[in-house]
Formats: structure tokens, C-alpha cells, sequence
């Protein structure tokens, strides 16, 4: 890769990545990353000899060994505009396999709290991604990793399934919520719509990360998929606070540790 100059590619005085601080090495190639810096912990809750490698606003990266497989984790905050630093600057320190573990809101009545759900493709609407393509460009997981993913929950007996998303760059009125409830309250007639159109779609997850770190992974020549646990059950208003995210930290490293067996056997072209 082409040196950028310091206004391009810029770096800490001491030659870290700018927002991560990270330098090249300093994470292995195969690296979970949830939005939140809590759930860094949870996932290296699962390893051995986890060693604490960065901390910069809400970034913190941790590095460990799964079942014998050396594996990583960096938060990439709160949505695609947040996540797309992190990718930018992991793949400039040699990451080429990224996994989201996340949380989501699920529009399928068959998808209970805790039930885990694996994105294949997205509608990107998340407003990160139009800034490096066109809109009709298509948001999708690495098929091989989606496999691996389906694998660990079979190995692991977690009910999941595969999904549809949509992804948005709001919380609030743009995943089909008032802004409050009095008469006045702004409440546009295409948020009125969204949920029933995405519905009728075939979609089953609607939260606000995915489909832009699909992209710009893809883009910066990474392999990404994610694994999202149900906390919020639409159709059924059933609201819960982290419910199954623990399953989805394990089926995170299960997941990569597969996927690098497949990759050592040269499986699947790699």
C-alpha cells in the first residue's frame, strides 16, 4: 500500500494509529468487534492470557487466545460513522477478518429476546456508506463467514437464524419511533411506514451498524459478517436489556476459530 502523508493517513506523535492507537501487529488477523466498550470484556471473558492492547475515547482493543487461537477485539462505538474509523484504521494494522457482535431489534414474530440472528445482506441506509458508494451498491456478509457463524451456533446449541436487515442511521424515527406522544410531536407519514414496508420486504433485523461495515469492510478487501442478539421484539413489544449477549460473544470466537480451521485446510478458496 501507497505511504498517505500525515494529513491522509494521520498518526499519533509516536506513530499510532490516530483514533485507535494501534500500530501494525498489534492486533491478529481475525478480530470481534461490538459497538459497545462494555462488551469488549464479555468477549475476552471467553479467552486465555488476555492482554489489554489500546484505549482511546471509545475505542479499546484487547487481544487473547480461544481455544488455542489467537483472536481480538475492538468497540466501535455507536453506529456505521463511528465503525467506519475503526475499519479504516484496523486494516492498516493488518486486520483482514472482522466480526460484529451486536445487538438488534427484530421484526419476525418466530425471533424471541436472546434468540440470535445472522445477517446475509442489508438495506443501507445507515448514512455512512454513501459517502464511499453509490446507493444501489449491495450491503452483504462474507458467505464463508456466515457459514462458519451457522456452524458455531449449531456446535454451541443457540437457536439463530439468517436474516434480511435494515439498516438505519437513527435510533429513534428512523427505526419506527415517535418522538413522544403528544399531538404536536413530529411524526412524518414515511416513519409512520417504515416498519410495515420493511415488513413486507422480508426483513427481520433493524438496527443502525450493519450494512455500512458491510461496505466499507468490503471495500478496504476485509472479511466481515455479523451475529446480532435479539433485545427488542417488535411485533410482540417485548424489550430486553443485553438478553443474549453473552451467546453472542461465544458464538463470535467459535465462529472465527472455525473459520481459520477452513482457512489453514484452504477451504473454500482461501
Amino acid at each position: 500500500m501507497k505511504k498517505l502523508d500525515q494529513i491522509l493517513d494521520p498518526k499519533t506523535e509516536d506513530g499510532r494509529s490516530y483514533y485507535l492507537h494501534l500500530r501494525e501487529g498489534d492486533m491478529p488477523g481475525y478480530v470481534i468487534i461490538p459497538g459497545s466498550p462494555e462488551r469488549t470484556a464479555k468477549i475476552a471473558a471467553n479467552w486465555e492470557n488476555v492482554r489489554d492492547v489500546a484505549h482511546s475515547r471509545h475505542y479499546i482493543s484487547k487481544r487473547g487466545v480461544y481455544q488455542g487461537m489467537e483472536q481480538g477485539t475492538t468497540s466501535t462505538g455507536i453506529g456505521a460513522l463511528s465503525a467506519e474509523i475503526c475499519l479504516n484504521e484496523l486494516k492498516k494494522s493488518g486486520v483482514h477478518t472482522v466480526l460484529r457482535v451486536g445487538t438488534t431489534g427484530c421484526i419476525d414474530p418466530n425471533f424471541e429476546n436472546g434468540d440470535l440472528l445472522i445477517p446475509v445482506a442489508c438495506i443501507a441506509r445507515d448514512g455512512s456508506s454513501e459517502c464511499y458508494i453509490d446507493p444501489e451498491f449491495p450491503s452483504f456478509a462474507d458467505p464463508v463467514m456466515v457459514m462458519a457463524l451457522a456452524e458455531a451456533c449449531e456446535r454451541l446449541g443457540f437457536r439463530y437464524g439468517l436474516a434480511l436487515e435494515y439498516t438505519a442511521g437513527s435510533f429513534y424515527l428512523g427505526q419506527g419511533r415517535p418522538l413522544g406522544d403528544e399531538p404536536d410531536s413530529y411524526w412524518p407519514s414515511w416513519a409512520k411506514d417504515i416498519m410495515p414496508d420493511i415488513e413486507q420486504q422480508g426483513v427481520k433485523v433493524l438496527e443502525m451498524d450493519t450494512a455500512g461495515q458491510f461496505i466499507i469492510g468490503y471495500l478496504h478487501g476485509m472479511r466481515i459478517a455479523a451475529v446480532l442478539s435479539v433485545v427488542a421484539a417488535r411485533k410482540n413489544n417485548n424489550f430486553a436489556y443485553n438478553n443474549g449477549e453473552e451467546k453472542a460473544c461465544l458464538a463470535a470466537s467459535e465462529a472465527l476459530k472455525i473459520l481459520k480451521e477452513w482457512d489453514e485446510r484452504g477451504e473454500f478458496g482461501r
